[in-house]
């Protein structure tokens, strides 16, 4: 059995295209061939298909997926988790430090028209209308003050605070005027590009059969570097048995979010390579604060402090990750590796829960408090063995403190519905911590329209986190966002259960696949397939 394992960052870039990136075939390959060629199709698995393509409305991570492969941006993050220039030549900062001017490089949309400043203008426009009501609207773009085409080829930001994520802050994807400019934004939800987006990088969309696949062909006319491959086909494959068993049998080549009791049986295939990284996921539980349950800290510790983080670790990821401390996970440089996971502590939990009010008075088994019972519903998504079985383990642990759990499993959009609505109690999910660090949108006081979907708000929390995002000096945020961190674990918005490794599987005949924390496509520009080992033209 081969499986590959990263547990640091020294990883290539995120589209292995910033200077100084080679071009080497993957050692592991069995291509046969002296190095990388052009041509060639790769088929690669989704669980589900996106949800819409344009870059304002999206909220599904498969459709980020397959917008970093059709948009590049002003910036992009390196292999040192750092922002650098990529579409802008160069960036200088204003003489007060509050801005930043962007020299843009000579660039197309797939149509042949330029990418222009006033794209970018334009772009962060939509991005803040109202009645847009973009997810993005929040976080870093919130802190654009305002932004100038000076000409075709220089925009300058102006911010309202001098933060270290200004940089990062360009790397927003950027929407071609020339066609917004004929939509109405009423309409977001009814433009043409939601499925049919216009290109600006390395891959063009060429089918999207709703429910079955889409298509990317290499954009021809692309002005960064070309990937090697022609074509890439995402099939739509819900059912996780049959993704493990298209790889297996050679109509799939690539399969991310591979679960670990697979990883050991694909591992022994001699045709597969499984590979494992260090991830940016948080396995966690979402309380809805707006509930009278969960607005009391001590029973939101008490759950915590109930659920058995190792039997997730051990039990259920077969040791692939380890108990979560926080919502920012030890990928990043910012997390506090001193802070300790809650331990399974069920008589702390109790003493919480009593100390709450909340006593099991009729010898039921379930604690109440003034004539209600204990008593919630958990849901999660459908078609992830860890969640599902998760959600039993929990009720479990927490049936054990007197907490009665009604457990659901939902189709994924029904699930997501629910908690972006606010009509759930407990949301038993994932989440992507960002690798340019900054939390806000999942924890601060003004993101219940965004990823707050707990509603927790916190002033110290937002002071901690301001501050922490207002220093540019990594040195000097590191105990600021380690005091965030300890705040968030003594409030408990969240249980924060267990770090994932990401674990990806490919077929041997795919050369030069490196997985990187950023994406498990992270060098797809790097990609070949000998004329040997070719399927499909």
């Amino acid at each position: 059995m081969k499986i590959r394992l990263y547990t640091s960052l020294f990883f290539i870039a995120i589209l292995a295209g910033l200077p100084g990136c080679g071009e080497s075939p993957d050692p592991a390959g069995g291509s046969g061939a002296a190095g990388p060629v052009d041509g060639g199709t790769v088929v690669i698995a989704f669980a589900s298909e996106p949800d819409v393509l344009n870059p304002l409305l999206y909220r599904s991570a498969h459709a980020g997926q397959i917008l970093v492969l059709l948009m590049d941006s002003l910036v992009e993050m390196g292999d040192d988790l750092v922002y650098h220039p990529w579409i802008a030549r160069s960036l200088e900062p204003t003489g007060d430090g509050r801005g930043l001017t962007a020299t843009l490089r000579e660039w197309t949309w797939q149509d042949g028209t330029p990418l222009t400043a006033e794209d970018v203008v334009s772009s962060v426009a939509l991005y803040m209308d109202p009645v847009i009501a973009s997810p993005r609207s929040g976080g870093r773009l919130a802190n654009i003050r305002e932004i100038e085409a000076l000409d075709p080829r220089t925009v300058r930001y102006i911010f309202h605070e001098v933060r270290a994520d200004m940089v990062p802050t360009l790397g927003h994807f950027i929407l071609p005027k020339h066609l917004t400019d004929t939509y109405a934004p009423g309409d977001v939800r009814e433009w043409p590009i939601n499925e049919t987006p216009l290109s600006s990088g390395m891959f063009v969309l060429e089918t999207w059969d709703h429910d079955r696949r889409l298509v990317l062909l290499r954009n021809e006319t692309y002005k960064g570097r070309k990937p090697h491959v022609a074509r890439l086909i995402f099939r739509i494959i819900p059912d996780e048995t049959a993704r493990w068993v298209e790889l297996e049998t050679g109509d799939v080549d690539f399969v991310e979010d591979v679960p670990t009791h697979v990883a050991a049986r694909l591992g022994e295939n001699p045709d597969i390579v499984v590979d494992s990284i260090d991830g940016r996921l948080v396995g966690q539980v979402y309380w809805n604060m707006e509930l009278p349950i969960f607005r009391d800290r001590r029973v939101r510790k008490a759950f915590s402090l109930a659920i058995d983080r190792r039997r997730f670790v051990e039990g259920l990821m077969d040791g692939f990750a380890r108990p979560a401390s926080s919502p920012l996970p030890p990928a990043l440089w910012a997390h506090d590796p001193d802070l300790a996971p809650d331990p399974h502590d069920p008589a702390a939990a109790s003493r919480l829960l009593a100390d709450a009010g909340w006593v099991d008075s009729d010898g039921d088994g379930i604690r109440e408090r003034d004539g209600r019972r204990l008593s919630f519903t958990m849901i999660t998504r459908k078609g992830d063995p860890v969640r599902e079985n998760g959600l039993q383990i929990i009720r479990e642990n927490l049936a054990s403190v007197g907490a009665e759990v009604d457990g659901r499993v939902l189709e994924f959009s029904t699930a997501i519905d629910l908690v972006r609505s606010g009509r759930f109690d407990a949301y038993l999910g994932v989440f992507s911590a960002r690798l340019a660090v900054d939390p806000s949108d999942l924890l601060a006081s003004d993101a219940f329209d965004r990823f707050n979907y707990g509603h927790y708000a916190s002033a110290a929390a937002d002071s901690l986190m301001d501050l922490a995002l207002s220093l540019t000096d990594r040195d000097q945020a590191r105990p600021v966002w380690h005091a965030f961190q300890r705040l968030v674990a003594h409030d408990a918005p969240m249980a924060c259960r267990y770090y994932p490794a990401s674990l990806v599987a490919y077929n041997r005949r795919l050369s030069g696949v490196e997985p990187h924390i950023l994406s498990p496509y992270n060098n797809i520009r790097d990609w070949w397939i000998a004329p040997a080992s070719r399927k499909y033209e």
